[in-house]
């Protein structure tokens, strides 16, 4: 019996092996690619190409796939694409490491919250109650350490300055909001919001679909705006 099959097997399986580790290789450097150019277009403040470029990097993401979803946030925030944004974010806290869940969350509930703002503006005070609510239940969700935060401070204040704001925002349109008739009673009123929340949601799950906060770098960490 001659051994020649098994020793030309092993021959064969390292070279599948290589080949496999070369294509690796190769969709991880476009990937950087993609996400390199992103951040040079953001630092340009050229926010659409950046979403776009960010959106490359997605598409052969293979390490970190919360950095490049994270980042199309970063360029739909600064585009005031308010849902788009959280809809990222939301993806992006996801998929990140535990160790980054704080910045992502603080990313996250401030695109709510300039949602929120977006919408009161335009006098649809329920809206607006429905994502600062949403806000708050995404921070509750942070656990953000006494560590220096990039805009100055430590996250656990930039946190705590979230949720006093936030809280503060939702008080204050809850003072000047005055229920229609028909919803007058609590269950209609809480119908109401619910109903409001359910359109939130589907609004960001078609900005999903359809494929903002400061640029990741590199490969990997995170920096919040």
């Amino acid at each position: 019996m001659t051994p020649t099959p098994r020793r030309a097997l092993w021959l064969v399986i390292p070279g599948l092996i290589a080949v496999a580790l070369l294509a690796a290789a190769l969709v991880l450097a476009l990937q950087l690619a993609f996400l390199n150019a992103g951040n040079t277009a953001w630092q340009e403040r050229d926010n659409v190409s950046a979403e776009l470029q960010y959106e490359r990097s997605m598409d052969v993401s293979v390490l970190n796939r919360w950095i490049p979803v994270h980042n199309r946030g970063v360029a739909r925030f600064e585009l005031k694409s308010w849902d788009g944004s959280a809809a990222d974010f939301e993806t992006a806290a996801g998929l990140a490491p535990a160790e980054r869940q704080c910045t992502v969350r603080l990313n996250w509930s401030l695109a709510l919250e300039s949602g929120a703002d977006a919408l009161r503006e335009a006098d649809d005070i329920p809206g607006a109650l429905v994502r600062y609510t949403q806000a708050e239940v995404v921070l509750a969700g942070a656990v953000c350490p006494d560590e220096p935060a990039p805009g100055g401070g430590t996250l656990s204040e930039a946190w705590n300055e979230a949720r006093q704001r936030v809280e503060s925002k939702k008080t204050e349109g809850n003072a000047t909001w005055t229920p229609p008739q028909e919803s007058s009673s609590s269950e209609d009123l809480t119908d109401e919001l619910d109903e409001r929340a359910k359109q939130a949601q589907e609004e960001r799950q078609r900005a999903q679909e359809q494929q903002g906060s400061e640029p990741v770098e590199g490969g990997s960490g995170e920096r919040n705006w």
